[in-house]
């Protein structure tokens, strides 16, 4: 188990029930000082915009949800900070260290001038495409996990 230090603490509010677990509304205002000032913390991952749900897994059975985690209970979430990292590091520093480079070396071969500008945008696009399938059905380690 990571340590409390490693990790990004959210709190929000149990608004409803799934198969799966809960359904937790994230709102930046309520929950984050950092983010309703404008700062940010990090947390954008749970929370894209001002009133966000997110489904969150829990160890009991769905009909043991109500009595556990009844609707309006604040619950607190968890998100690793190596996990935001790394997801940030896949999404956007990748694509775009291997379409600076692919396009670089197109530029150095004294091709047409259009060549490296186009060959950029489809590292890109190629690059988004390849990821989201390799990303697909792995995405529960970047979920956030509920810690109470």
């Amino acid at each position: 188990m990571k340590s409390e230090g490693d990790a990004l603490l959210r709190t929000g509010r149990v608004v409803g029930y799934t198969p799966r677990g809960l359904l937790v509304d994230v709102s930046v205002k309520e929950s984050c000082q950092q983010c309703a000032q404008g700062r940010g913390c990090g947390m954008g991952v749970l929370a894209r915009q001002q009133h966000q749900r997110i489904e969150v897994k829990t160890s009991y059975v769905s009909s043991q949800l109500c009595e556990h985690y009844p609707l309006g209970t604040s619950v607190t979430l968890t998100l690793g900070r190596s996990d935001i990292t790394l997801l940030a590091l896949l999404v956007y520093a990748l694509p775009l260290l291997v379409a600076l480079l692919l396009s670089g070396g197109v530029a150095a071969l004294d091709g047409a001038v259009w060549w490296a500008p186009a060959s950029f945008f489809m590292t890109l696009f190629v690059g988004c495409v390849i990821l989201k399938k390799l990303l697909s059905g792995r995405t529960e380690r970047f979920r956030p996990q509920l810690v109470s």
